[in-house]
């Protein structure tokens, strides 16, 4: 089965985000792929609040991007913890799809016009191998 890296926001309103990465993941495992979701594992043991064990698990996510086919993005918010994470798949070439937070697919032909994207977002998907 197709390992797919699942990008969405944690920190933040924690439980909120919590809750829309479980939603993500079990979308993706109904779409015949395993989810890979690190910031709904590694908050199990890992404290976020501290800063070391935060990036103990940001760069334990990126080491499990490796085994990944590909990198789901969703919804239109983009934290430092995701730049960093997008920052890897660019360097690994890895494909991405974008989504919004109803699991919508997002065209990339229309990117460029979207309002619903900032400058942020541009930025952070500029360069990144994305699939239509």
């Amino acid at each position: 089965m197709k390992k797919v890296f699942i990008c969405s926001p944690y920190r933040g309103d924690v439980k909120n985000n919590t809750q829309k990465a479980k939603y993500y993941a079990s979308i993706a495992t109904h779409c015949d792929v395993v989810p890979v979701a690190p910031h709904l594992y590694f908050p199990i043991f890992l404290d976020d609040s501290d800063p070391a064990e935060r990036m103990l698990g940001i760069s334990s996510g990126a080491e499990l991007m490796k085994i990944c086919d590909e990198l789901w993005i969703f919804g239109f918010k983009i934290t430092e913890g995701m730049k960093f994470e997008l920052e890897k798949a660019k360097e690994m070439k890895l494909p991405v799809r974008l989504y919004d937070e109803q699991m919508k697919r997002i065209g990339i032909s229309t990117l460029a016009i979207d309002e619903r994207f900032d400058d942020v977002f541009r930025a952070a998907i500029q360069g990144l191998k994305l699939l239509q």
